[in-house]
């Protein structure tokens, strides 16, 4: 039942902060990280942060999901970790809405 009220109460958080611009800010990005209080390699934690982008913009998972996908592969997290590593790649890490256009650049 906890479990259920964290994921919950992390959805809301991830919704209402996924409508925020997005930039690209590796330092502020592990920093955010960290003061979430979440520990790792440097490149694993980056790994799993483009990882979170590509979930979110090209599964189209929300975030809710993702955090949730975050906790089963790192059980060692909690919801609200989950949720503030959601945030925090979103944040700095993934691309800005409407950056690339592929039409524009393809060559196809």
């Amino acid at each position: 039942m906890i479990g259920k009220v964290l994921v919950g109460a992390a959805g809301a958080v991830i919704s209402v902060a996924l409508a925020a611009p997005a930039g690209a800010a590796v330092p502020d990005f592990l920093g955010a990280v960290r003061a979430a209080g979440i520990t790792g390699a440097d490149p694993a934690m980056l790994e799993d942060g483009y990882d979170v982008c590509w979930k979110l913009w090209n599964q189209h998972a929300s975030g809710s999901q993702v955090a949730v996908g975050l906790v089963r592969d790192h059980p060692q997290l909690t919801g609200d970790q989950a949720a503030h590593f959601v945030l925090a790649a979103y944040d700095d890490l993934c691309p800005v809405p409407g950056s690339y256009d592929y039409w524009a650049y393809s060559t196809s």
